[in-house]
């Protein structure tokens, strides 16, 4: 059998009514034998999950509202009037240099080509005939000239003949006149032959300025069929098959996507950090997705917007996944330098008071002189500074280092030397 341990009152008799209440207060306390004292629990963990603080790199940055512009972009007009009869491409195509956008009625060009391609074809005709003449004038008088030296020789034995009295003088007087006569044609052949490099030269003169009129007349025909100038993407028409266009006129927009131009206008007040090369980054002003891979700052204007008080600076970027367009508002991330630090998350960081607190885990009491931890793991409070908002990050400038492990959840239920238990 257990006893109580015993207390000794004051006689009831000598008792007030405050004393009275005491006493009934003390038994109440005692609650009875020692056996039954309440026995201390420890608090309960509470589930956190953690996260272990790396070295990242900090940027100094400013967010501005930028434009982009295609690097090569033309505004395709007509050369020539006309009725367009063929559209044979459509809005928002990619289209190479070279390929037929619109096609006009010929009208009096196609007929004018057609009677100087045939004017070329017998020019081309002539030639070749002048050609084989002055080849077959040229073949003839090579046998003129065989026949010549066949009577030369036959003169030089006539004569050996005569002057030994071996032969007659009518024999010699006779391939005399033969070689006389193969003399008399070379030089008529001659004649035929220089007419006939005249006549093949007179045909050459003329398929030359039968090709210039080609040229000439191809040149209103070709003006009928609008071309590409350059690779891109063709915008929105101006004109439909059946409507009569004038020189001048404005029929669509092709521009080239590969690269793109960033026109940020920067206020005057960062013309200090202000310097090419510097480092930009294109977010979707909506999803604050990255867009691009990383440009520079390529081009600072020597002048200042007066009404805005900017300075109109250029960064060029590539487009290779397609997603920028020509006359796209983003916004432009300009770094102006990076350095060590560490990145928390935004939602780890507790305000209290305007000041920023995180909860740290660790194995030893918040502070010297606090009773043994009754928990493998507690959370304690951290007083630090921040600085800008990097994507969905604190910058850390004072009061964590690499290698702290933060709360990451559950931060409304932490408080100083709170107990945890560490999830997945």
């Amino acid at each position: 059998m257990k006893y109580c341990n015993r207390v000794l009152f004051p006689s009831a008799g000598s008792w007030s009514g405050s004393e009275f209440l005491l006493g009934v207060l003390i038994l109440f306390g005692l609650g009875g034998c020692a056996g039954n004292q309440p026995v201390v629990r420890s608090p309960q963990a509470i589930p956190v999950k953690l996260q272990r603080l790396d070295s990242n790199v900090l940027e100094d940055a400013t967010e501005f509202v930028g434009n982009l512009e295609a690097v090569k972009k033309v505004q395709l007009r007509a050369q020539i009037e006309g009725e367009i009869t063929e559209i044979p491409v459509i809005f928002g195509q990619r289209v190479q240099q070279g390929e037929l956008l619109f096609r006009l009625e010929p009208a009096q060009t196609a007929p004018q080509l057609a009677g100087v391609n045939a004017q070329v074809n017998a020019a081309e005709m002539a030639l070749k005939s002048a050609e084989a003449n002055l080849e077959q004038t040229i073949a003839q008088r090579g046998t003129i000239e065989s026949e010549l030296e066949f009577n030369k020789t036959n003169f030089q034995r006539a004569k050996t003949l005569v002057d030994e009295g071996v032969a007659p003088q009518v024999s010699l007087d006779e391939k005399t006149k033969r070689v006389d006569i193969n003399i008399a044609q070379l030089r008529a052949q001659d004649k035929v032959i220089r007419a006939s490099r005249a006549a093949v030269n007179q045909a050459q003169a003329n398929l030359r300025n039968a090709k210039t009129q080609v040229n000439t007349a191809l040149v209103p025909y070709q003006l009928k069929q609008i071309r590409s100038p350059i690779n891109g993407v063709i915008g929105n028409f101006n004109v439909r098959v059946g409507d009569y266009i004038t020189a001048g006129q404005v029929l669509t927009t092709i521009n080239q996507n590969d690269f793109f131009d960033l026109v940020i206008p920067v206020p005057t007040t960062y013309a200090n950090q202000l310097r090419q090369g510097v480092s930009v980054s294109l977010i979707d002003p909506q999803s604050n997705e990255v867009l691009s891979s990383e440009g520079s700052i390529a081009f600072i204007s020597p002048v200042v917007n007066n009404s805005a008080q900017s300075i109109t600076t250029r960064a060029r970027f590539p487009n290779p996944n397609g997603r920028l367009r020509d006359n796209q508002n983003v916004k432009a991330r300009v770094t102006w330098n990076r350095r060590s630090g560490v990145l928390i998350p935004v939602t780890a960081v507790a305000q209290i008071g305007g000041q920023a607190f995180v909860f740290v885990a660790q194995k030893t009491p918040c502070r010297e002189g606090e009773p043994p931890l009754v928990s493998d793991l507690i959370v304690c409070q951290r007083l630090i500074k921040v600085g800008e908002i990097q994507g969905q990050n604190y910058q850390a400038i004072e009061g964590l280092k690499p290698g702290d492990t933060i709360a990451v959840s559950n931060i409304l239920s932490l408080r100083n030397g709170t107990p945890i238990r560490p999830e997945s």
